[in-house]
C-alpha cells in the first residue's frame, strides 16, 4: 500500500515509528501530483484550489484525509462519485477553540477591551456593574466535539448550557434543530460552533437577533456566513442585542473599511481560535490511528457523510 504524506509533519511521523506503508512525500503542488500516482491515500495538506488537479492524479485514491473540520468549498460531489473515503479533522482543535470562546464571553462580559485601551491611554476607568457568568443560559448551535468543549469549560462558571444538534438522541440539555429558535429568548449567550452547509448558511439573520435578549451576546467561532453580518452590524449598533463576539467574517481577512473594527460592543479576532501548540501533535496521532484502520479494514474516525455536507 502506498501513501501520500506532506513534508510538514513527515519529522513527527517518523518519530512516532513504522507506518508499515509505502510513503511518497510532498511539499508543494507539483509535488503532489508526482507523490500521488499509485497511491490509495493521501493526507492532503494544500489549498483547496489544487484538490482537483490532485485527485486527477491519483486513479487508485481511496482515502482522503484532511486536518481542517469543515470541508465547506470542497468537491465533495466529486469525492464521492470516485467513490472515496474523506476524514476531516474534528475534534484537533477543540481544547484550543473551547479556550478561545471562553475568552470571547469573559472579554464582553467583563469589559476587557475598555479596560485595555484604558490601559493604552494611562486612564483608570470606571467599568460600571459587569454581569457574572454564574447562572447564565447558553445556547450552543452544533454540539459536536468543539461545542462539547465549550459546554465543558462553561459549566465550570455555573452556566446553563443547552446543546442543538441534528440528532439529539434522548441526551439531558441537548435539543433538535427543529426547536433551537424558541430557546433564543431564554440565552444569555447564543455560541455557533456548526458547519457551514446550505442549511445553516445565514442561520443567524435579523429575525434571529430580534428574538434575543436586549441583554444577549453572539458568539461565532464556526464560519462566518453562518451569521448575515448585515443584520449583526444593525442590531448592534441598536442595541437589539448586548455585543458579539467573531473569531471568524463572511470575508477574510476582514477588509479595513468593515464597519466591524468600529463597533465597540464587539470583540473580534482573526480566525485564531484553532491555534495551539498541540495541533501538530494531535494530527499525526489522528492520521496513524486511521491509517491503521485504513490498512486492516476497519472504519475510519471523522469520516465526512458526504450527503450532510460535513
Amino acid at each position: 500500500m502506498k501513501v501520500a504524506l506532506p513534508e510538514r509533519f513527515r519529522e513527527q511521523l517518523e518519530a512516532a515509528g513504522e507506518l508499515g506503508v509505502e510513503t511518497a512525500w510532498y511539499n508543494d503542488p507539483a509535488a503532489a501530483l508526482e507523490a500521488v500516482a499509485g497511491c490509495e491515500a493521501i493526507w492532503y495538506h494544500l489549498p483547496i484550489e489544487e484538490v482537483e488537479r490532485v485527485l486527477g492524479a491519483g486513479p487508485d485514491l481511496r482515502w482522503w484525509s484532511v486536518v481542517s473540520a469543515g470541508v465547506d468549498g470542497w468537491p465533495l460531489e466529486l469525492l464521492a462519485r470516485r467513490d472515496i473515503q474523506l476524514s476531516n479533522g474534528a475534534g484537533l482543535h477543540a481544547v484550543p477553540i473551547a479556550e478561545y470562546v471562553v475568552m470571547g464571553i469573559l472579554a464582553l462580559a467583563k469589559r476587557l477591551p475598555d479596560l485595555v485601551h484604558g490601559q493604552d491611554r494611562r486612564e483608570w476607568i470606571d467599568t460600571g456593574s459587569c454581569p457574572e457568568l454564574f447562572g447564565k443560559r447558553v445556547l450552543i448551535y452544533g454540539y459536536g466535539l468543539i461545542g462539547r468543549e465549550i459546554a465543558a469549560r462553561l459549566r465550570g462558571f455555573g452556566m446553563e448550557v443547552t446543546g442543538v444538534r441534528r440528532h439529539p438522541g434522548q441526551e439531558a440539555g441537548v435539543i433538535g434543530v427543529g426547536g433551537w429558535r424558541e430557546q433564543l429568548s431564554d440565552a444569555d449567550f447564543v455560541i455557533l460552533s456548526a458547519p457551514l452547509t446550505d442549511g445553516t448558511r445565514a442561520l443567524i439573520g435579523a429575525p434571529e437577533l430580534a428574538a434575543m435578549k436586549s441583554t444577549a451576546c453572539l458568539v461565532n467561532i464556526a464560519r462566518g456566513a453562518l451569521v448575515d453580518q448585515t443584520a449583526l452590524v444593525a442590531a448592534l449598533r441598536s442595541g437589539t442585542i448586548s455585543g458579539a463576539y467573531l473569531d471568524v467574517t463572511e470575508v477574510e481577512p476582514l477588509p479595513a473599511e468593515s464597519e466591524l473594527w468600529s463597533l465597540p460592543n464587539l470583540f473580534l479576532t482573526p480566525h485564531a481560535s484553532s491555534s495551539s501548540t498541540e495541533f501538530e501533535r494531535r494530527a499525526v496521532e489522528l492520521f496513524r490511528d486511521n491509517l491503521d484502520r485504513f490498512r486492516t479494514g476497519r472504519p475510519l474516525r471523522n469520516l465526512v457523510d458526504y450527503e450532510a455536507g460535513y
